[in-house]
Formats: C-alpha cells, structure tokens, sequence
C-alpha cells in the first residue's frame, strides 16, 4: 500500500457538490484526469445493489428522508444529486470508468453482520484490475476479508467514538488490531499525535 503515501486521495471524488456531486461519475472522472487516487463508499440497496454512495439515506442529497437500503436500484433513478441529473452510480459503472487507471480505495458502509455485503463487494473486485484496498469502520468487515481473502489489502478507519468509548481508545485500538491485523490505518485527525499514531510507526504500518 505504498501509493498511499505517494498521491492525494480524492475523497468521495473530485467534486464541489455544485455542478460536480460526491460519489458521483463526474467526481470520479474529474480525479482520475488529474491522476488522484480515488475513496469511496459503497452500500447495499433493497435489492442487494452495491451502490456508491456515503450517507445512510437520501436527505442531504437528494433532500427525501428514505434509506438507501429500504428502496429498490431501479427507484433510486428517480433521486438526483444536489440541484444536478446526476444520479447514484453502480459500484460496477464506477469500476468500468476507474479502470485501473488510478489507486482506488473502497469504504464498506456496513454496520450490520458481516458476510453477505461482503461477498457482494468481493464478486465485483476480484477481477479488478488496477491497485485499490478496502477499508471500513466496522472491525467485523475487516476481519472478514481477512479470513475469506487475505489477498486483498484492507484498512481500518479509526474514529467517530462516544463518549463512554473516548476513555479508552488506546485500548479498543490494541484489541481491534490484534484481532483483524489490518494493512494499514486511517485514524480521524486528531489521533495523529496520540499513543495510535505512535504505535502505526513502531509497527511500520501504513
């Protein structure tokens, strides 16, 4: 994962979520022109679509309080982006644009049991050809591709706690660590100068 070092990473894309929305296919073109390393989100929709998009529902962007995975791929034509016609892409189109062409780096968007989305993402990456990685939140999603495709390179992101959690960070880190030895590491600001970081270099860990 050395080209995680050497290139910005688009985050969602290369967009102003004006003309050009996150997580869209004009987000993504607009990285891959200027030679930017791509993240995105994926989540499922009620048909078992793998779609790329950040949030839980559809309020921030398309402005209707509906869950991506209470409504059907084929509805979700029906929503655009912001004020755009741009609409929410495929995993699979977005994988057909990238093509290789630049980094790629996939956050899984599960918080539920670990094992169907993940064969999901699996089936649409396996032949891909070009460098990416997986990351997630959820330590399961990690631990998962470790077992099934320990191949595939795979990050933990590390942030977002409550409160009771705060206290100790430093020791939900080593546990999850341990657990699921992910490739590399994506840890929310202000971890970067905390015992986590230090801990990242000790380890030589991305």
């Amino acid at each position: 994962m050395n080209w995680l070092k050497r290139i910005p990473l688009a985050h969602r894309g290369l967009y102003d979520n004006v003309n050009v929305p996150e997580n869209s296919i004009s987000a993504f073109k607009n990285a891959v022109e200027k030679g930017y390393g791509i993240e995105l989100d994926v989540r499922l929709t009620k048909d078992k679509q793998v779609v790329v998009f950040h949030d839980s529902n559809l309020l921030r962007l398309s402005k209707s309080d509906k869950n991506i995975k209470d409504i059907l791929y084929k509805d979700l034509n029906d929503f655009k982006l912001f004020n755009t016609s741009k609409k929410i892409p495929l995993l699979k189109d977005v994988l057909k644009i990238i093509n290789g062409k630049v980094p790629l780096l996939i956050e899984i968007k599960n918080y539920e049991d670990s094992g169907y989305f993940e064969e999901k993402v699996y089936e649409l990456i396996k032949d891909y050809k070009g460098v990416f990685g997986i990351c997630s939140f959820n330590p399961n999603v990690i631990l998962y591709f470790r077992k099934n495709y320990p191949e595939i390179k795979r990050g933990l992101i590390y942030g977002n706690f409550n409160k009771s959690e705060k206290k100790y960070i430093n020791f939900i880190f080593l546990y999850r660590y341990i657990k699921i030895k992910p490739n590399f590491i994506s840890v929310d600001f202000y971890l970067l100068n905390t015992f986590i970081s230090k801990m990242c270099n000790f380890l030589n860990l991305p």
